[in-house]
């Protein structure tokens, strides 16, 4: 049971981490989809790179590998913060 809750919980992450990506323009759903899709790529490698340093810290100080699943948490919430401060910046500079 527990293995199912995780997967729920990181799948919820990962639809999170899409709905605050999503950059909307009314009327205009090509240019949402190219925008939003500009905005997953343009923030990986930020999200990636601070991933890489935290699990690596993190491998570090426990003498473990980290699963790949908690990686991918890791990703998903730095992402998750970066997409937020990003997100306030694009709406508040549109009006």
């Amino acid at each position: 049971m527990k293995n199912f809750k995780e997967k729920v919980s990181l799948a919820v992450l990962a639809l999170l981490y899409i709905v605050v990506s999503l950059r909307y323009f009314p009327g205009n759903i090509s240019k949402t989809g190219f925008e939003t899709l500009l905005e997953i790529l343009s923030v990986a490698p930020m999200a990636g790179g601070g991933t890489l340093l935290l699990v690596s810290f993190l491998q570090r100080t426990s003498g473990e590998k980290v699963p790949w699943d908690r990686s991918l948490r890791v990703y998903l919430t730095i992402g998750l913060m970066v997409e937020i401060v990003f997100g306030f910046y694009h709406y508040l500079s549109m009006g």
